[in-house]
């Protein structure tokens, strides 16, 4: 049996008054998918570990077979793994977030009012300091890398998506403790347009190793990402990767391109993953709206040519990895949507037949 597991990054989150008290899941017009649980099952589930926070490394990490201790705590370095960005041992990888500020509060996590262009271009006349090493990845997202003695995890348990409106002031002096972070960060600093945009370093990790999927489930596996600490991670448990031409890890990436290269390899292994982020990134901006019509669009552009083209001897499984409100904006630690076009699984192990 073929396994296709699809992870609809955040797609999942709590009933919602004005939507006839439902889930924005629920909300939406999705025949293909209710298609899918009359032919199968549907049921709620909880992916994150207990004492870990409710993101897509530990949800996804717990999805994929990984136990925790073999978790890492922070993700940056796999991002620098999705980019083949060296580091070695004794440095440490930060991810860095082009955001906006107000008053030294948090007003985006992602350079609101910026084009992807207008951040690649601040990219290119950026001032690093000797020992610093800098990285654009795409849209807002950057990477640090940087050589240290000194224990930086006490910036670990910040996430800027999660801090809109908070004030910067203590987390910002606590990035001023390293010397070359703080000139990194005082030294790049915009006002455009009447807004204040600054660098923000935050999740520091080092390298580590993980357990590939081929020893956990002695199994074949391809998978479809774009998301650069799902590539990471997969990387690390050498699961091979797809090349895409016209995907993003955001909402305007190219539904069908992914849709494809799962009907065009899913036959070649024993499981297929396919990982889409914009329904997490569209919760992040609030946009209840969009969120409904993304899900929309991948209903039809990706769960409709998938079912089409497969048999009843496949197996696809459907999930959220964790829970994302549009309306806060936050992981939530909620149950999340496991759906399958088979009448039972094995929620402890998906690739279990």
């Amino acid at each position: 049996m073929k396994t296709i597991l699809i992870i609809l990054d955040g797609i999942s989150e709590n009933k919602i008054l004005f939507l006839n008290n439902q889930s924005p899941l629920e909300y939406a017009t999705t025949p293909t998918l209710e298609l899918i649980k009359s032919q199968g099952f549907h049921g709620k589930t909880k992916f994150h570990h207990s004492k870990k926070n409710a993101n897509s490394l530990n949800c996804i990490s717990k999805i994929i077979g990984l136990d925790d201790k073999n978790i890492p705590n922070h993700r940056a370095y796999l991002e620098s793994l999705a980019y083949d960005i060296p580091v070695s041992e004794n440095e440490w990888v930060l991810r860095c977030n082009l955001i906006s500020i107000k008053k030294n509060k948090l007003h985006s996590f992602n350079g609101i009012g910026l084009t992807k262009d207008n951040k690649k271009n601040l990219s290119e006349t950026i001032n690093i300091p000797e020992g610093l090493k800098y990285y654009h990845l795409n849209d807002y997202k950057n990477l640090l890398v940087i050589t240290s003695e000194k224990d930086l995890s006490n910036l670990a348990d910040f996430y800027p998506h999660e801090e809109i409106g908070g004030d910067l002031t203590q987390y910002i002096n606590e990035v001023y403790s390293n010397v070359l972070l703080k000139d990194f960060m005082k030294n790049n600093k915009y006002r455009i347009n009447g807004i204040d945009y600054i660098y923000l370093p935050w999740g520091p990790s080092k390298p580590f190793n993980m357990p590939t999927f081929q020893n956990l489930h002695g199994k074949s596996v391809f998978s479809i990402s774009h998301t650069e600490i799902v590539k990471g991670l997969f990387k690390n448990m050498n699961i091979k990767i797809a090349q895409l031409n016209n995907s993003t890890g955001d909402f305007d990436t190219d539904l069908t391109e992914k849709a494809n290269a799962v009907i065009n390899n899913y036959d070649k292994y024993d499981v297929t993953i396919i990982h889409i982020n914009g329904t997490d990134e569209i919760s992040h901006r609030k946009n209840l709206k969009d969120k409904i019509d993304f899900i929309e669009k991948i209903d039809k552009k990706v769960l409709n040519p998938i079912y089409e083209a497969t048999d009843e001897d496949s197996k696809i499984i459907i999930l959220s990895d964790h829970q994302t409100s549009s309306l806060t904006g936050e992981h939530e630690a909620g149950y999340v949507d496991l759906i399958c076009n088979k009448k039972s699984i094995n929620k402890n192990n998906l690739f279990k037949e």
